[in-house]
């Protein structure tokens, strides 16, 4: 099959692809797939804020709640809205949250939007000792 016959055949099942959707996710697909071919502007997704539940009721019960050091942003987040709204680049940009905190918050705003309560989640003390410890007790093993 030749490159044109290639391209005019993807070209053609995404364009069925999105025909075939419902009316309100076609304009949206239309436009990722324009954007991905570089001939259109990025879409602005519009993002879920789910009810707050139980004793999670603003930000500052939710980020203790979920652990790993996080309370210590609740005075980052302005409100509920503030919490599910922010994106990984509002919290490294604006906030200043580094990776593994915004990675960690992300996901549980996620799951709890899914209707998941957060609840703490232990890290494992098994891989908890440097990297020269492992060396020093690996190199006694082999001289015992």
């Amino acid at each position: 099959m030749s490159l044109l016959a290639r391209l005019t055949c993807t070209t053609a099942l995404r364009m069925s692809l999105v025909r075939g959707m419902s009316t309100e996710a076609a304009p949206v697909a239309a436009t990722a797939a324009a954007t991905a071919t570089g001939m259109g502007t990025a879409v602005t997704q519009k993002v879920a804020i789910p009810r707050p539940r139980g004793q999670f009721d603003s930000p500052e019960p939710f980020l203790k709640a979920i652990g790993r050091g996080c309370e210590k942003f609740t005075d980052k987040f302005k409100d509920w809205d503030h919490l599910f709204r922010a994106n990984s680049n509002t919290m490294k940009h604006d906030l200043g949250i580094g990776p593994k905190h915004r990675k960690w918050i992300l996901m549980w705003a996620n799951k709890f939007r899914l209707g998941i309560n957060p609840y703490l989640i232990q890290t494992s003390k098994k891989h908890t000792m440097k990297r020269s410890e492992r060396l020093a007790r690996a190199k006694r093993r082999r001289h015992d």
